[in-house]
């Protein structure tokens, strides 16, 4: 019988080619979508997964009066491992993370991320494994490092690695004392360089927030007891004063408090942090909406083509077939589409997949996980279900005596459900259209904002420490020499940087405390950028400018500083009363982090004298000139004398800025994509139903015809029930649309309004989709001869 039923299956769907192309293709394409969001998915589920010993492991952050801050003291790990009986070990890392530091080797100079400095512990916290090298304390001797395969491959190609000499940062040499395999699945902490830290004890002191604390447990337990246990430990050894209680400790208004995030969930459900999981949830939610829209529409088209099989579903009830046995055979049909439909979309999606790795940097593989064949297994079910349960009900149960007189009603419940169908259709596709409209408009906002200052022909020049600090000068001076160079200056803050510092400072005014960022520059720092000093005046390259004895401020900071007047008044850096500074200008508020933060209020000056020393950063160069490239060829060959043996690395703000909203744009492409999904299943299944109609009132339009009715009145007749499901699906997707892109633009600070034109346009371009899909069936049907359906069969 089951063979029967697909036989007959097969021979209905090939000989009914166009319907099927239009159910194939509909239902592949919502299948692949799904399908590549379901290995986003689970490829972002599967962070800290490759060793179960990670259950056990906490990353430690500390949190201060509101501020949190992941940067602990260096003697947190011994401490905490030493006072509290249940950590078994723990360990002090620097990272480096998606920053690229300089390694150089004897012949070769490379940037590369994932750069680890820790203390011997590392690899009894993180089990990475050791393919090459003493495995059991591979961080024993003095200037140990370990690489990864991937990076060894880079540096040495396929000499052996062992024993091989890399300097890290231009700063300290090491010795390549084992090689690591890639971990099986994706980690939140990158680790293609581990080095043995060469800092000795003067830098191992509670003043020194450089290092980010791992403790590893005797086995896994609930955040809060392991936050509580490490707190009570931290307040008696290191807070108490003298009869005061953990607990009004933990009362009062200033605190510092430590707290831990397991591991497995630092990349998807940090305490603090900022996590991709819900664009990720989001996009999971859309492609199921996409997926249940292409069920629906191989539904309402199996219905329509059906319809065409009365009289053979008449004769079989005649012949003796049951209600059961026409179900299966419909029931056949539909899952032998799906599993077409299926075939089809795995190859989309093998053929995609390279495209969608490189748009987002991922490494998705279909693979042969068993897990994942049981979703989609799942999924296929599921499918089957939506797609071809109900048509294949409503068509076995017929009444033969209905069939017989030329009869197809199904009564007032299909009618209803018919209708639900379409409305959720449409609802999505209008969700989809206001999305793109809105994504649009902000990247657009985004594109044509004010930053603060000049972006345009602006050169970021990463440098060392020695060129910034020490030799800045003369490089600035040589740099000017180049034509096309018009202004040069160095900051620890570049705007457009991904790693852009926001911590703050609690700077002191007027006996009071306020949070400000700290920004080292050099004179002509506002000059580079073209942003303008609104009161007061410019830093001067003499005087008490480069001995840190003046500041200037932004604009939002002299406004929380809450003082008519500020130019003129003393600010001083904490714990620094003796070094006052002298407020000598406001400048106007410029953006560096991106538009999804406000402007920090933030405090400029120049050198380091006081008391807090600070470094890093880039130097910034101004091009004025009809041929960048010749300038910086030129700005090439002057680094090769600057920093010799270094490969010079430049950018321009501008793209850096772009690269910042990068996952935007990536956004927006994934919805216009999902976008035109729906619009074109929705057309598909707006077609259906308009068949489905016109089939069953092609005698009353051929009497229309006859009794003198025009096309556009016939159009007008058929379209007119179809454009009000489309008009409530419409009302429906508008206050959703507005709280869902609303949401989303909580993300930015700086961000567009959601105007009432956007729901309008979108609602049009829907209502004229949908009409142009009825009109062009409905003109075909009403152009037909009307002899030929008023004709007796």
């Amino acid at each position: 019988m089951i063979k029967h039923n697909f036989k007959i299956a097969w021979r209905s769907i090939w000989n009914a080619k166009s319907y099927t192309l239009i159910n194939i293709v509909g239902l592949s394409a919502g299948l692949a979508s799904f399908i590549i969001v379901l290995l986003y998915l689970n490829y972002e589920l599967s962070y800290d997964t490759w060793s179960p010993e990670l259950e056990k492991v906490y990353r430690v952050g500390m949190e201060t009066n509101g501020d949190v801050q992941y940067n602990t003291p260096a003697p947190l790990a011994s401490f905490l491992a030493e006072k509290d009986p249940n950590i078994v070990t723990s360990t002090s890392i620097q990272e480096s993370g998606d920053f690229e530091g300089l390694l150089s080797t004897n012949d070769k100079s490379v940037y590369q991320d994932g750069l680890i400095i820790a203390d011997s512990n590392f690899f009894n916290v993180f089990p990475l494994k050791i393919v090459q090298g003493n495995t059991k304390n591979p961080l024993e001797k003095p200037n140990s490092v370990l690489i990864s395969e991937e990076l060894s491959k880079k540096l040495f190609g396929n000499a052996d690695p062992l024993g091989q000499t890399i300097k890290l940062y231009n700063f300290f040499e090491t010795t390549v004392t084992g090689v690591m395999a890639k971990a099986e699945t994706p980690s939140h902490l990158k680790a293609h360089l581990v080095a043995l830290s060469p800092y000795g004890e003067e830098v191992n002191h509670w003043q020194n927030f450089s290092y980010t604390t791992y403790i590893k447990l005797k086995g896994p337990v609930s955040e809060e007891n392991i936050t509580d246990r490490i707190n009570r430990v931290y307040f008696n050894e290191r807070l108490k004063k003298e009869k005061q209680t953990f607990e009004e400790y933990q009362k009062g208004a200033k605190k510092t408090s430590l707290f831990v995030d397991a591991v497995p969930n630092i990349h998807n459900f940090p305490k603090y942090e900022s996590s991709n999981i819900q664009t990720v949830a989001i996009l999971f939610v859309l492609a199921i909406l996409l997926l249940i829209i292409g069920a629906i529409n191989f539904s309402n088209l199996s219905i329509a083509k059906s319809l065409g099989k009365t009289k053979e579903i008449g004769v079989r009830k005649v012949l003796g077939s049951g209600n059961w046995n026409l179900f299966w055979q419909f029931m056949a049909e539909a899952i032998l589409q799906c599993v077409i439909s299926l075939i089809i979309a795995i190859g989309v999606v093998l053929l995609s997949l390279p495209y969608v790795n490189s748009i987002f940097g991922l490494e998705l593989s279909l693979g042969s996980n068993f897990e994942f064949l049981g979703q989609i297994g799942l999924c296929l079910g599921a499918i089957i279900l939506i797609s071809g349960l109900f048509p294949s009900i409503l068509l076995s149960r017929f009444k033969l005596l209905k069939i017989l007189n030329g009869g197809t009603s199904t009564g007032n419940k299909g009618l209803i459900l018919r209708n639900v169908l379409v409305i959720f259709q449409f609802i999505v596709t209008s969700f989809f259209i206001i999305a793109i409209v809105v994504i649009n408009k902000q990247l657009n906002y985004i594109q044509t904002k004010d930053k603060g200052f000049s972006e345009e022909q602006l050169v970021r020049i990463e440098s060392s420490q020695n060129t910034r600090d020490t030799n800045f000068e003369t490089v600035r001076d040589q740099l000017l020499d180049i034509p096309g160079v018009e202004a040069v200056s160095k900051t620890t803050n570049v705007p457009g940087d991904k790693f852009a510092d926001s911590s703050t400072v609690n700077f002191s005014f007027k006996s009071k405390e306020f949070k400000m960022n700290s920004v080292k520059i050099s004179a002509g720092y506002f000059t580079t950028l073209k942003t303008a000093i609104v009161h007061g005046r410019n830093f001067q390259n003499t005087g008490a400018d480069i001995h840190t004895q003046t500041a200037i401020i932004n604009e939002t900071a002299a406004a929380n500083l809450s003082s008519q007047n500020v130019l003129g008044e003393n600010l001083f850096f904490p714990g620094c009363e003796e070094k006052p500074m002298q407020i000598v200008g406001i400048v106007k508020d410029f953006n560096v982090l991106g538009f999804e933060n406000k402007v920090q209020p933030a405090v400029f000056t120049i050198g380091n004298e006081a008391c807090m020393f600070q470094s890093g950063g880039a130097i910034l160069a101004r091009l004025n000139t009809q041929n960048p490239k010749a300038s910086i060829d030129k700005i090439e060959s002057l680094w090769k004398q600057v920093e010799p043996g270094t490969p010079m690395r430049y950018s321009f703000l501008d793209d850096n800025f772009q690269q910042l909203f990068s996952s935007y744009y990536r956004l927006q492409k994934v919805i216009s994509f999902f976008g035109i999904i729906a619009i074109l299943i929705s057309i598909m299944g707006l077609f259906a139903l308009t068949t489905f109609i016109l089939k069953q009132r092609v005698k009353e339009i051929g009497v229309r015809k006859v009794l003198g009715a025009e096309v556009t009145n016939i159009v007008a007749l058929m379209s007119k029930n179809f454009l009000i499901l489309v008009s409530l699906a419409i009302l429906f997707a508008i206050p959703l649309s507005w709280y869902a892109m609303n949401k989303w633009l909580e993300n930015f600070a700086y961000k567009t309004e959601l105007s009432w034109w956007i729901f309008m346009i979108s609602g049009l371009i829907v209502l004229m989709i949908a009409f142009l899909t009825i009109s062009l069936k409905t003109i075909k049907t009403a152009m037909a001869n009307p002899v030929k359906s008023l004709r007796t069969e």
